[in-house]
């Protein structure tokens, strides 16, 4: 029996509008793809290549079909690529949704479109602000702790196992960001937890949520 496959794609950019409906059926199932399949679900990119889903079947016939995956950051890019780990040719801002046909050259693979950095702490507010030695080159969200110097007061260094927190850089090089919640949403005062001379690691990341389907 065939999988119906119907959707809508609609953009508005200014004052035009394009709409565009979709119906068609999968693929006849095949020895080497036995099944219709879909997967969905969301999840976090870094800085490192990960392949987003490996549908049975699907990865050994070329039978990954439709892409529907939406950038939930606030703030930086998520980065697609269609044919394994290797060709990052599509950038979604945040908040932003793709639609995308797949093809037969590989897995989907996604990544955060920036680097991880090391930054020195030169002050901060008790509403969130705060400021680094030198810039952070690309605007984006990442996830920051302290390294060295943490502790405030205490001079406690914390590591990787935390705390962590969210710092939102909304334009490149700039030595300003804003640190929140692991929530993304909350300010967060780091006073008690960071000095004037802290060190921070910032990691990259995107948040992102999709359904996959086989073709």
């Amino acid at each position: 029996m065939a999988t119906s496959i119907t959707g809508s794609v609609s953009l508005t950019y200014g004052t035009h509008n394009h709409s565009e409906p979709f119906s068609t059926t999968a693929t006849a199932l095949t020895h080497a793809n036995a099944s219709h399949n879909y997967s969905a679900g969301g999840g976090r990119a870094s800085t490192t290549g990960t392949a987003l889903d490996q549908l049975a079947g699907a990865s050994q016939s070329g039978a990954e079909g439709l892409l529907l995956i939406k950038n939930t950051n606030t703030v930086g890019h998520l980065l697609v690529a269609l044919d394994g780990d290797n060709n990052y040719d599509i950038k979604i801002p945040a908040d932003t949704a793709n639609l995308i046909s797949v093809g037969t050259e590989g897995l989907v693979f996604i990544k955060s479109a920036v680097s991880n950095l090391s930054r020195g702490v030169t002050s901060f507010t008790t509403a969130g602000v705060i400021t680094f030695d030198s810039a952070v080159t690309t605007a984006g969200t990442y996830l920051m702790f302290a390294t060295a110097n943490g502790g405030g007061s205490t001079g406690v260094d914390h590591t990787s196992a935390g705390p962590h927190f969210i710092m939102k850089s909304t334009t490149d090089s700039s030595t300003t960001g804003t640190a929140y919640e692991l929530d993304g949403t909350t300010t967060k005062d780091l006073t008690g937890l960071y000095a004037g001379d802290t060190v921070v690691g910032l990691f990259s990341k995107v948040d992102y949520r999709y359904t996959l389907t086989e073709a």
